[in-house]
């Protein structure tokens, strides 16, 4: 791995720099709760009903030739990005 050295020219372009590395964490917590919260839901939906959830869900991927953790990477994947 590389070690990159950033050199700054001033101070403008250390607040342009921070200014941007704060947004890029933020967008990456935002997208964090999100797959939490994706996960979360299908977490319940296989809890509460678990035959249904299998039978609509998770098997058709199985029959498909997915393996049951890209299966539940895909339905986490469209839960978090619908559409």
């Amino acid at each position: 791995m590389k070690d990159w050295k950033i050199r700054l020219k001033g101070k403008k372009e250390t607040s342009t720099l921070d200014k941007e590395l704060r947004e890029r964490l933020q967008r990456e917590e935002l997208e964090t709760r999100w797959m939490l919260e994706a996960l979360d839901c299908i977490f319940t939906e296989s809890k509460d009903y678990p035959d249904k959830f299998h039978e609509l869900w998770v098997k058709p991927l199985l029959m498909a030739g997915m393996s049951l953790d890209a299966a539940f990477s895909l339905l986490v994947e469209g839960r978090f990005r619908p559409n």
